[in-house]
Parts: structure tokens; sequence; C-alpha cells
């Protein structure tokens, strides 16, 4: 088996720092969804930074990262199963619920639809949600992301051969 990257596709919430990214891999083979996340970790494309733009390979540096964390602090075991209401409920929260210099801001209908069409895709296979490895994991630039929240699910289609990583954050 072998998990490679496809492409990605970013949902930027406008006037804001804030985006979902949604990564695409391609996988085979019969296997257990802690040897696809296993093998999805180690994959190309997984390892960034999200700070940058992705070039469609692991961030480069002394110090491999994903997210605010160093790569290799984040395992499998750290990916629990989670329910697309959950997930949902997180990613609406976590778009609207901030502390605005307007208080009268509202995302732009489009952009309410595109957050709409993330969540869709959720549902497409098993899900699973990263538990943050903790502080003492981060690398030396972890405060450039996640000021707002970092959400990272797993979405394991079997049918399409697939696993989408869903993060939605800020930088």
């Amino acid at each position: 088996m072998g998990v490679v990257l496809e492409g990605s596709n970013i949902v930027h919430l406008g006037g804001t720092r804030m985006w979902i990214v949604s990564t695409c891999f391609a996988f085979s083979g019969e296997s257990s969804d802690a040897q696809v996340l296993q093998e999805l970790i180690a994959a190309d494309g997984y390892g960034h930074d999200f700070a940058a733009p992705f070039s469609g390979h692991n961030t480069a540096g002394a110090v491999p990262v994903h997210g605010r964390w160093r790569l290799a602090c984040i395992t499998a075991e750290q990916f629990e199963p989670t329910t697309v209401d959950d997930a949902a409920r997180t990613i609406r929260s976590w778009s609207t619920d901030q502390d605005w210099y307007d208080p009268e801001y509202r995302h732009a209908p489009e952009v309410l639809e595109q957050i709409e069409g993330v969540i869709d895709g959720l549902d497409a296979g098993s899900l699973h949600r990263l538990r943050h490895p903790g502080p003492e994991s981060e690398h030396d630039y972890a405060a450039t992301v996640g000021g707002t929240g970092f959400h990272e699910y797993v979405v394991i289609d079997r049918g399409q051969g697939r696993v989408t990583v869903v993060v939605a954050s800020d930088d």
C-alpha cells in the first residue's frame, strides 16, 4: 500500500487570515484505518507548516513540521474517530465565533457555501480528528499558525481510494 498526494484546495475566509485546506491523497490496498493513517503521516505532502504556500512536498527545513508541531510527534494513535456532526459543529463555530474587529462582520454567502461544501465532504468515509500533540511538540515558529484554532480531520474513503486531510486554521 502507499499514500500518494493528488492535490489540494483552499477556501479563504475573505477579510480574515483564516482558511480551510483540503489535501487529497490516493491510496490502494486493504489496510486498517490505523495503517492508512501511518502511511498518510509518512507521505510526501502531509508535512506542511501551513504558514507558507503549499509546494506539494513536505515543508523543508531542519525539522520537518506539520501545522504547529514537529512531524515526528504526530502518530496514527493521535487520530480519534469522530462524527460529521461534531466536526461540522467545530468548523462552523470556529469560522464564525471569533472576536472580530468589526462586530458586524459576517462571511460572504459564497464563503459560507464553500465551508458547507467542505463539511459535506466529511461524510465520504471514516472520519478521524487529530488530537494535538501538545506544546512540548511545537516547532520554533509554531505561533505563526493556529491563533484561532487548528482543527484537522482525515476522511478515509475506501470506495474512491482517497484520503482527504481537512485543516481549518489561520496564519
